[in-house]
């Protein structure tokens, strides 16, 4: 890719991120096309995402819910590793100063070898409002731990490590530098593009208490 290719890319990425923080009713599309488009130029082979028109919250607010997009396992997307990102996301507006702004009300990314599940590497969890005990927004790891600590019910997986708000692209940067997956494009383009797109994410990510209010 060139160096206009770049600028046109930069561009979309500052174009759909302004349409899904104005909060109109195309935010969830803009989101969703944002999303396509940063796998796209990172660890994507084949479908995208997808929205999934979700029922409406309780209090009346509009909900989405984004998945992968393979036909078999609706919630998965194939990477160029010919393994698979389990992707998950809901969306929600609600009003704010007389119109509207769009909230992440859940977010799970998970890599896994299979397109079931079953063979999974590391998966990262975000609940905007905590529902047990474990931390808000976590992290777990499916593999064996060699010092002879106590772990949450014996299992390393089982553990769930506390974070910071997580990224897609930081996941696909993860994927690309320390799992080994191929990506699309040159690092001079999926580098900036990724992030050009974080930076708005590093902005408004909304930081959770680390479990439920007492």
């Amino acid at each position: 890719m060139s160096a206009p290719e770049l600028d046109q890319l930069l561009g979309q990425v500052r174009e759909l991120t302004k349409q899904y923080l104005a909060g109109g009713t195309d935010a969830f599309g803009a989101f969703c096309d944002l999303l396509n488009l940063l796998l796209r130029v990172t660890v994507l082979d084949g479908p995208g995402a997808r929205i999934t028109a979700g029922p409406r919250l309780k209090d009346g607010r509009d909900r989405m819910v984004i998945e992968g997009g393979l036909a078999r396992e609706d919630d998965i997307v194939r990477l160029r590793d010919g393994r698979f990102l389990r992707l998950f996301v809901i969306l929600f507006r609600e009003p704010h100063n007389g119109g509207h702004r769009m909230k992440v009300e859940q977010a799970e990314y998970q890599y896994q070898v299979d397109d079931a599940g079953n063979r999974w590497v590391f998966r990262y969890d975000y609940r905007r409002e905590p529902r047990d005990q474990h931390p808000a927004t976590h992290l777990q790891v499916r593999g064996k731990l060699y010092e002879p600590v106590p772990l949450y019910r014996g299992i390393l997986e089982r553990t769930h490590f506390p974070t910071g708000r997580v990224s897609i692209e930081a996941v696909a940067r993860l994927l690309i530098e320390q799992f080994s997956v191929s990506p699309a494009s040159p690092s001079e383009i999926w580098r900036p593009v990724l992030a050009e797109s974080e930076r708005a994410f590093d902005q408004i990510a909304h930081r959770p208490l680390s479990g439920p209010s007492a």
